[in-house]
């Protein structure tokens, strides 16, 4: 064996790490003019790719024109080269790699699996000219489609979504069977699926196996949940033997007199904090002095059987949601092996190779050692792998890469790995912390096996810095502590072990604040903290900061509703000289959705009219989405009956637009939409048109890539399009509200996170 080398660069937000890997990446190039044939860099999204090339060429340029380049003394000190002949030899490396571009090697992991699947296209079974499916939600819900109609000449398919619209309707959820099916379908194209064995795949299609399944798991739920009630009706008894009212307890009927109703009504709810006061030392059972009669019902069992139901939640929740949310699914999950045949089938009429599906194909080959044979089909002999961003690589493409990277340090080569177990958290496509957590870290050797973590922050000021390293040092070793009894394969303090970083001293100063708000009888602890947020807006501008340098971080779209309401509920009411003095405008994800769009809503429902001209909904629906798209005062007040439906269209819509609709049913797909737009001028109004150019691309995306008709249009329009977001330009000057995962990559002067809250009680 070789004595190849893998180094493990650690990289925390700020740490340097893109210029780390183009300075090693250009002193490679300088082993030879075509080395960057040999070179294979991956990242995982467009724009890191594109910052990585630019980067690159950028320094070649500069090097090759006789400009600064940070890069010469260390290019200088790495190939023994003076600067005369390394800026010579800069200009025939950037001659070399303009010139055979193609095979100038840094791409996304999706690319790079495209290529292989091209490669390897005859060999399983697709025709030239076949189309890389990157959205397989058109797709799904066609097989799930096709799936449902075929439950017409299959009895046993049949009674099987029978039984499951029975069982939805017997608890209460949407009998409607398609939206429930598509949803947990798209596990078929994640990787916990693509994993699962053989046999593992024959108990999902054996309905049989899951019918008996089905009954251990509702016998499960229905015995927690009698044991409750019967813990429950225990304290009620108390509750009324001893005369006890709501006002006796800490809380009043928000603490323990609630938890009692629960139980008694097989509600199964774990206890609030106000209920598990009263296993603190000393109890808290009241807020002032305890009434004689509960002191009483303590004292006569209440106490008693209030802690063994907690202690019976505490042991039992957990199979009891499990058992729960297995029953929900496990209707949906007995057909998976329906619709994934149905996928296929799919896929092979229209030639069609779905993406995610690439990584499983290629995992395929590499299982059995066939690293070189992979070289060949693709064209390229590279020996050396860098991959950015590692945290975000999951099993599959892990083990389609560890034989490419065994095999170039059999060789002798040295290779690179880039990541922050940090952001593993994201979860991206499938990612596994483990693999950087525990695997790789399980190898270091410092030897072959080599870490090295990137420990200055360059990007961050003084406090920020000192604040993150006081963070990262107490919260793994109280984590550590909290969950001991869980036996995690690895500890916090090992993954966070790197992450304290040092201050180069380049930006100065910084603030961080955590302010504690403790609610009160009358106000919950999330409405203080809205009825604050303005002013903490204000007082950053009072301070410097345009709207757009502040974040507000979020963990769902729930609550960032909540605060893009708030915000403009409170802008709406402020004075004029507030108004001019602050910049109170605000986006969210779920504002730059294309559905919440009402000029993409009024173009969807002339769609929906083209195909259906009867359909009287719809068309009240495109006057009332004009009209707000124009911005129409009073738009609300106009008539939608049908009566004077067609009066008030003719009123509000440019004169002839019935025959102009009876002109444009019959053109392509995205020719229509144009039209709309250009005779209702609807790009005549600047809060219209990020929208109207999104909404474009996607047309033309599908238009080429799908039949353009429009019935298939807006089936994909209810499954997948109504999810898409507009991508504003970063300089539009606005308050931004972002969830968590969407947050990743960007970067605020002023980061605010309003609903940072700690469960005391995290078991509960």
């Amino acid at each position: 064996m070789g004595s190849g080398t893998l180094t493990v660069f650690s990289a925390s937000a700020g740490s340097g790490k893109t210029y780390k890997l183009t300075g090693i990446y250009l002193a490679k190039l300088f082993s030879s003019r075509f080395s960057f044939r040999k070179i294979l860099a991956v990242t995982f999204t467009n724009k890191a790719t594109a910052e990585m090339k630019n980067r690159i060429l950028d320094q070649l340029y500069n090097l090759a024109s006789g400009q600064v380049s940070s890069y010469l003394p260390q290019l200088i000190e790495k190939t023994g080269n003076d600067e005369e002949f390394i800026r010579k030899e800069a200009k025939e490396i950037l001659y070399s790699v303009l010139n055979d571009y193609s095979r100038f090697s840094v791409s996304t992991i999706d690319h790079f699996f495209q290529k292989i699947i091209r490669a390897f296209a005859r060999d399983i079974g697709l025709h030239s000219g076949f189309n890389i499916e990157i959205d397989h939600s058109t797709i799904l819900s066609s097989a799930v489609d096709n799936m449902m109609a075929s439950a017409s000449t299959n009895d046993t398919l049949r009674r099987w979504l029978t039984e499951y619209a029975r069982s939805n309707i017997d608890d209460g959820r949407n009998w409607n069977l398609k939206g429930e099916i598509v949803k947990l379908a798209g596990e078929l194209f994640k990787e916990d699926f693509k994993l699962l064995s053989v046999d593992e795949r024959l108990k999902l299609e054996d309905k049989l196996f899951l019918t008996d399944y089905n009954k251990e798991m509702k016998s499960i739920s229905f015995s927690f949940e009698k044991k409750l009630q019967e813990i429950g009706k225990s304290c009620e008894e108390l509750y009324t033997l001893y005369n006890l009212s709501e006002d006796m307890f800490f809380q009043k009927g928000r603490g323990v007199p609630s938890f009692i109703n629960s139980l008694v009504k097989g509600d199964v709810k774990s206890p609030n904090q106000y209920v598990m006061g009263i296993l603190l030392d000393p109890p808290r059972w009241c807020s002032g002095k305890m009434a004689p009669e509960l002191h009483a019902a303590i004292s006569g069992g209440l106490e008693t059987n209030l802690k063994y139901a907690i202690e019976y939640i505490d042991a039992n929740i957990k199979n009891y949601k499990t058992a729960n949310a297995i029953r929900s699914n496990l209707y949906a999950l007995g057909i998976l092996s329906d619709v994934l045949h149905n996928v296929h089938q799919i896929t092979s009429l229209e030639n069609s190779f779905i993406l995610s599906d690439a990584g499983e194909l290629l995992y395929l080959i590499t299982s059995n050692d066939q690293a070189p044979f992979i070289y060949e089909k693709v064209g390229n002999r590279y020996e050396n792998f860098m991959i950015d961003e590692f945290q975000d690589t999951s099993i599959i493409q892990w083990s389609n890469f560890k034989p490419l990277i065994e095999n170039s340090m059999a060789g002798g080569l040295a290779n690179i790995i880039v990541g922050d177990i940090k952001q593993a958290i994201y979860r991206w496509r499938n990612s596994d912390w483990r693999i950087l957590g525990q695997i790789l870290t399980g190898q270091i050797d410092n030897k072959r096996f080599i870490s090295e973590p990137l420990k200055t922050n360059w990007r961050s000021s003084t406090n920020i810095i000192k604040f993150n390293n006081t963070l990262f040092s107490i919260i793994p070793m109280q984590l550590d502590i909290e969950l001991y009894k869980e036996q995690l394969p690895v500890s916090f303090r090992e993954i966070f072990a790197e992450a304290i970083q040092t201050d180069p001293g380049k930006h100065k100063l910084g603030y961080v604040k955590l302010e504690l708000v403790n609610e009160n009888d009358e106000t919950k602890w999330e409405e203080i903290v809205l009825e604050r947020l303005p002013s903490v807006i204000e007082s950053f501008q009072d301070h410097g900061y345009r709207a757009s340098d502040i974040g507000i971080l979020v963990r769902d779209n729930k609550e960032g509703s909540t605060i893009l309401k708030t915000i403009i509920d409170y802008r709406n009411s402020c004075d004029d000289n507030k108004k001019k003095k602050y910049d109170y405008n605000i986006i969210s994800n779920e504002s730059l959705l294309l559905s919440q769009s009402n000029v993409i809503s009024f173009i969807i429902s002339v769609l929906l009219v083209l195909n259906n001209e009867d359909d009287m909904i719809n068309r009240a629906r495109m006057l009332r989405f004009f009209l707000l798209a124009s911005g129409k005062v009073d738009a609300e007040k106009v008539s939608l009956f049908k009566n004077n439906l067609i009066e008030e269209s003719s009123k509000h819509f440019p004169d002839g637009f019935e025959s102009f609709l009876d002109s444009i049913r019959s053109s392509p797909l995205f020719e229509i939409t144009e039209s709309i737009i250009g005779f209702f001028g609807l790009g005549n109004f600047s809060s219209n048109v990020a929208y109207l150019n999104t909404f474009q691309d996607y047309v033309l995306s599908f238009s080429g890539n799908k039949s353009a008709d429009i019935q298939s249009f807006l089936d994909w329009w209810e499954t997948d399009g109504k999810k898409k977001s507009v991508v504003l330009p970063e300089q539009q000057n606005a308050i931004k509200v972002l969830t968590i995962h969407k947050s990743k990559g960007l970067e605020f002067k002023v980061v605010i996170i309003p609903f940072l809250s700690w469960n005391l009680y995290p078991k509960s």
